[in-house]
């Protein structure tokens, strides 16, 4: 058979290969084993208005495994996702390691606009997710309805490394386990210069104070600190901050108490941010009243802590521990899915094959390397705080540019985020407030996403004439026809998964086709 690959000035080790999935069916044939032997356990009755009071009920996890089994076909998911998506997967070094390991392999999609114009946009996933769930956001962002007037964009969408069919980070050696959320930083960034593009946007697809962590918003946060020549401008969405304090930020601060006595449309704060914090105060104070602070308090402290309850506090401390539980139950792991899924927002409307599709695919290659990212960046993050804290991070540099989406606007959330707050750590060029909760904003809140990134790069564009530079040239296609892979004969770029290192084998087939990368 014959493959593409794609290299950037030639370089063996910078291929870039188009990817089709394949699990294993020995693997498709023990998550089925594994459901049919699910033992549920027993539980308390409880009225419907109570019944999700201590977790996943019953109710609502039976079904779900009944249309896994019976009903799911995931090579029809498979070759729908194989035969509609353009998918890739290609080796990248960690910049920042003392002795030689191995790459990783990113496995990322490439969608490109048929508009000229396009401007060139990373498109994280919200942590935990896959970039085979960001679909709903690709045809508004590639393919306006009036290109003329709205701003179309190509995609590049990575998984996280350990995510989806992206290889883990490994930390035994020379890598430390606390810099993974600045090591995924700098392979998003070698991933679009690999591609071609000296100069991007990046856009969040989450919740930054829901993410577990806050990884939604501190990974972009550490993009756009680090990789600034790169990355003109990234959108967060509810970021992870506080308001500014007098001890801290004693200028922020008093802009913010001058804003809010005169209730004031001054220095990027609007009257209704003051009335939204009335609002959310008010909640919170009878919250505690009742007792119901403490549950609520895990999602609103700066992202810092995850609002998965006991069970998330368990996997930061312990993330070994809970990886065998997850490892060994699809059912498991499909209850914690539908809590998550039940406080980012309890009145989803996703149907059963969705909530299966997103189990599935964090389900293949094991939850491990997740539950270790996870726990990673919440220390990362506490050193991010602590330099802030101590002031080693007050050097004078210029400050990362930034559009910020904040939900809450009517009062209907747990915490509001002023995007003025942002102010202290980013140069706010374009802000945004809607009513309701983000939720699962890749799915229920797409228009606002949306919004969002265009306004950032209206106003990256006005400022950065870079932006519309035409991406470097010399990606390479070369079309040397590729020796079919078989079993046991593997070459040093082989792209397949080994099993030895994940509980889930996932493997490349050999496209029969000459495919072309080019930027534009």
């Amino acid at each position: 058979m014959e493959s593409s690959i794609v290299s950037l000035h030639g370089a063996e080790n910078e291929e870039i290969k188009p990817y089709k999935i394949h699990v294993s069916t020995k693997y498709l044939d023990l998550t089925k084993k594994k459901l049919e032997l699910t033992r549920l356990p027993h539980e308390v009755l409880l009225p419907r208005d109570r019944e999700w009071e201590d977790g996943t009920p019953k109710s609502e996890i039976e079904p779900l495994i009944d249309f896994w089994l019976e009903h799911y076909a995931w090579r029809q998911r498979e070759t729908h996702l194989n035969t509609t998506l353009p998918q890739y997967r290609t080796a990248i070094s960690l910049p920042s390691t003392n002795t030689p390991t191995p790459p990783l392999r990113i496995h990322f999609l490439y969608l490109k606009s048929p508009h000229i114009h396009a401007l060139p946009l990373l498109l994280i996933p919200t942590f935990p997710l896959t970039n085979l769930s960001l679909i709903p956001l690709f045809e508004p962002l590639t393919n306006p309805t009036s290109p003329t007037s709205t701003q179309p964009f190509t995609l590049i969408i990575p998984s996280l490394p350990g995510l989806g069919f992206s290889d883990a980070f490994q930390t035994s050696h020379s890598l430390s386990p606390d810099t993974l959320l600045s090591n995924s930083a700098a392979l998003c960034d070698g991933l679009m210069k690999r591609l071609g593009y000296t100069y991007y946007l990046a856009s969040a697809t989450g919740s930054g104070i829901d993410s577990p962590a806050g990884i939604d918003y501190h990974l972009l946060r550490v993009l756009s600190k680090h990789y600034s020549g790169s990355c003109l401008g990234i959108h967060v969405i509810e970021p992870c901050i506080q308001a500014p304090t007098l001890r801290r930020e004693p200028v922020e601060w008093l802009k913010f108490v001058i804003a809010r006595f005169f209730q004031a449309n001054l220095w990027g704060y609007e009257k209704s941010d003051f009335a939204a914090l009335k609002l959310t105060e008010q909640k919170l104070a009878r919250l505690d009243c009742k007792g119901g602070f403490e549950e609520n308090a895990l999602i609103s402290r700066g992202g810092h802590w995850p609002g998965y309850g006991a069970v998330g506090l368990l996997g930061l401390k312990e993330p070994n521990t809970f990886s065998y539980a997850l490892c060994d139950s699809p059912v498991g792991f499909l209850s914690l899915v539908l809590s998550a899924l039940r406080r980012r927002s309890p009145e989803h409307g996703l149907s059963k094959l969705e909530i299966i599709d997103v189990t599935q695919l964090a389900w293949l290659p094991g939850p491990e390397a997740g539950a270790r990212f996870w726990a990673s960046a919440m220390h990362e993050v506490e050193r991010f705080e602590k330099a802030a804290e101590s002031g080693q991070a007050r050097k004078k540099i210029a400050k990362s540019r930034v559009a910020v989406t904040v939900f809450g606007a009517d009062g209907n959330t747990e915490k509001y985020i002023c995007p003025a707050w942002a102010g202290s750590r980013h140069d706010v060029l374009f802000s945004q407030r809607a009513n309701g909760r983000a939720g699962i904003a890749v799915w229920e809140r797409v228009d606002v996403l949306v919004n969002g990134i265009r306004g950032l790069a209206r106003e990256v564009e006005k400022l950065d004439p870079r932006l519309r530079i035409a991406p470097l040239e010399g990606i390479v296609v070369f079309e040397e026809p590729i020796l079919e892979e078989r079993e046991g004969d593997r070459d040093s770029i082989d792209y397949s998964v080994d099993e030895s290192e994940h509980g889930m084998q996932t493997e490349v087939e050999s496209p029969d086709t000459i495919v072309a990368i080019s930027p534009r």
